[in-house]
């Protein structure tokens, strides 16, 4: 038998019937109840595309997207840790400086 998680579900599995006993799998950042505040700061080279970025996660237009990644440092999203995992990804790919309050340990 081996240990194995599939999505949302974990168990043992025998490798030559295939039988099982299995449970449900949560995974621990789905469970997180914290509200993180993700803020961008220093932001070099705005772009089309950061702009744009910024008014869709923080719901606000171009106008105050731009103004927000002129700023030093500004909140642009509050919300639990699956979403700020995602947003994270985007700034990372978009070269962008973050910072996530409190510590966000995924």
């Amino acid at each position: 038998m081996y240990w194995c998680i599939q999505g949302s579900t974990q168990g043992w599995i025998c490798p030559a019937c295939g039988w099982g006993i299995v449970t449900t799998y949560i995974d621990e950042i789905d469970v997180d109840e914290t509200e993180y505040s993700l803020y961008i700061r220093n932001v070099v080279g705005i772009d089309k595309e950061k702009i744009s970025f910024v008014a869709k996660t923080a719901n606000v237009n171009y106008v105050i997207a731009k103004h927000m990644l002129e700023e030093e440092e500004t909140c642009i999203l509050k919300a639990k840790a699956s979403k700020i995992k995602a947003t994270i990804t985007k700034l990372q790919e978009l070269k962008m400086d973050f910072n996530v309050i409190p510590y966000f340990k995924y």
